[in-house]
């Protein structure tokens, strides 16, 4: 029998020329609502979620043993490598941080003095439930998606 490890990284074989960030939930709604409106994260997007190797089966068993108390599921961040790399790449051009240019909207201050960021529905692949194995797959997700092209304000 496939622990949830295995399920999960089948699933994340389609992702493997990406760079993968996982963040888990409570609710399905809450899952659907990132799948439509985007991720919302608070200074860097690996404080709020965790960067993992999708070939790693040891990695993915154990982020889903570590963060099983934060819900069963878990959101799939998958930004191609290349795409990454143009980020990358701007942000030190523009002189600014990847997360400005990651993001569909310009940032602002939350309540606890960090900036907020959301992030595109285009760079969610989808969700992992954890109880039924089930993947639902994002339909705005867009593996060419760069999201500084949607702002004004680069």
């Amino acid at each position: 029998m496939k622990q949830k490890g295995e399920f999960l990284q089948s699933v994340l074989k389609k992702y493997i020329d990406c760079i993968v960030f996982l963040h888990n939930t409570h609710e399905a709604a809450t899952a659907d609502k990132i799948l439509s409106e985007g991720f919302i994260f608070e200074n860097q997007l690996s404080h709020t979620s965790d960067r993992v190797n999708p070939s790693e089966l040891i990695e993915l068993s154990y982020f889903l043993f570590l963060r099983k108390d934060y819900g069963p599921y878990t959101i799939i961040i998958a930004i191609p490598k290349n795409i990454y790399e143009l980020y990358t790449r701007y942000s030190n051009r523009f002189e600014t941080t990847i997360e400005d240019l990651m993001t569909k909207t310009i940032p602002w201050m939350g309540e606890n003095d960090e900036y907020l960021y959301m992030l595109a529905p285009e760079h969610i692949a989808g969700y992992f439930n954890n109880d039924t194995l089930e993947f639902t797959e994002n339909q705005l997700y867009k593996s060419e998606y760069l999201a500084y092209r949607d702002r004004d304000d680069f």
